[in-house]
């Protein structure tokens, strides 16, 4: 009774302020009494509130659809779930649609269950797919009839699409596996660069496809100082049965120890894996391969012996390192500026600089660049002593034996 008197007196004095507050607070009848009231009068907004205080959903949003009241009906939509009025939520969805509000309407659309308009409109529309709306979309258990399981999975493959699109690639590598399609969701997950789910995904993986993906792309990451990824590289291409692939690691490993770290033993071990992992491979182009390989590793331990003989047989490196220059596929296993420095530090260290000068410029005339094998203080000690000026090197990548194992890309 006196949320009645109260409101009366705040009609008949024009107090819609006040006639609100208190509406807010009295039971539903007044509430819409007041709505009427407030509606009677153009003041829509406030009808909009009270009527859907008042438990009229339906009416407060036909006010907002007959006087465009988008900012109510948004606030409205906001309060809408699953449970409410499938034809209330379409008309809502419709609403926001013709509006260019995409992200209400498909929210709208997964509430009235019309999963199919609500994913198109992800599609067209790049509107990003939450995992809630997702599971809700097509369920996280398979169904038991066929053709609806096939539906199912329809829209799994759809929205782990458009989630790999829009840059979710965990929802999308989600999607993929409940749909059955696990390669897909190891490249997206390929995508994501989580290496630790790559890895674990890999992991529970009974398929060579994606043990192969997951060496691949763990091989671009820093293996050579992360013992644990170099060690699933290996693991992968060796569960997945690729001794090629494993052999081209091996030998990549090779290559890392001599272009970054000038380790040919390191280089030299890798090789003999390399040659291992060829050994079990099939074909005349493998057998081709592992020949090569074994050059290789003849080349390299030759380099390495030579290293190991410095200070106890000079001269026996000194003829090695000059034979070793002569091979015509020297560059496929050693750089050759590598051995023109092992001579040249040699010879520096025993004070005989003409032979140092002479070995330098023969290195210089092959157009390889001095800087990455031998210190500059090094060769101006050198052309000082035979009175010579020290030779610029050249522009990196001309001229021929520029030091670099062939392969290089």
């Amino acid at each position: 009774q006196r949320y009645n008197q109260a409101a009366r007196l705040a009609r008949e004095h024009g107090l819609t302020a006040e006639l609100q507050t208190l509406s807010l607070q009295a039971p539903a009848d007044m509430q819409e009494d007041a709505a009427k009231f407030f509606e009677e009068r153009g003041q829509l907004d406030k009808a909009v509130q009270l009527y859907t205080k008042a438990g009229h959903t339906q009416h407060a949003i036909e006010l907002c659809f007959r006087h465009n009241l988008f900012d109510q009906l948004r606030d409205l939509a906001d309060t809408l779930g699953p449970d409410a009025d499938p034809r209330v939520l379409a008309q809502c969805a419709e609403f926001f649609l013709d509006h260019g509000q995409f992200d209400k309407a498909v929210t709208l659309h997964v509430h009235a269950g019309d999963y199919g308009k609500a994913l198109d409109l992800c599609v067209l529309h790049n509107i990003p797919i939450t995992e809630e709306m997702a599971d809700r979309m097509c369920g996280t258990t398979k169904l038991e009839d066929p053709s609806d399981e096939r539906r199912r999975i329809e829209t799994l493959l759809k929205i782990a699409k458009c989630a790999k699109r829009q840059g979710a690639y965990h929802l999308g590598a989600k999607k993929y596996t409940q749909a059955g399609d696990k390669v897909k969701a190891m490249k997206c997950l390929l995508r994501s660069g989580d290496t630790d789910k790559i890895i674990f995904f890999a992991d529970v993986s009974r398929s060579k496809e994606i043990w192969i993906l997951g060496a691949n792309y763990l091989q671009n990451l820093d293996w050579h100082s992360t013992p644990k990824v170099l060690k699933k590289i290996v693991e992968f291409y060796k569960k997945a049965k690729a001794p090629e692939s494993l052999a081209g690691f091996y030998e990549a490993c090779a290559k890392e120890e001599v272009d970054e770290y000038r380790d040919y033993d390191k280089a030299l071990d890798a090789l003999r894996e390399a040659l291992k992992a060829m050994e079990l491979a099939r074909g005349t182009a493998t057998s081709e391969r592992a020949s090569v390989l074994q050059n290789r590793i003849s080349l390299v331990e030759r380099f390495v012996a030579a290293r190991r003989v410095v200070k106890m047989d000079p001269q026996a490196m000194v003829d090695t390192c000059n034979s070793l220059l002569n091979e015509p596929d020297i560059n496929d296993a050693i750089r050759v500026g590598d051995i023109f420095a092992l001579m040249i530090e040699w010879f520096a260290s025993q004070s005989d600089y003409g032979q140092a000068h002479q070995l330098i410029e023969k290195m210089h005339g092959r157009g390889i660049e001095l800087a990455p094998y031998l210190d500059a203080e090094l060769i101006d000690t050198v052309y000082r002593s035979v009175g010579a000026n020290a030779p610029v090197d050249p522009v990196p990548g001309r001229g021929a034996g520029n030091g670099a194992m062939v392969g290089e890309e």
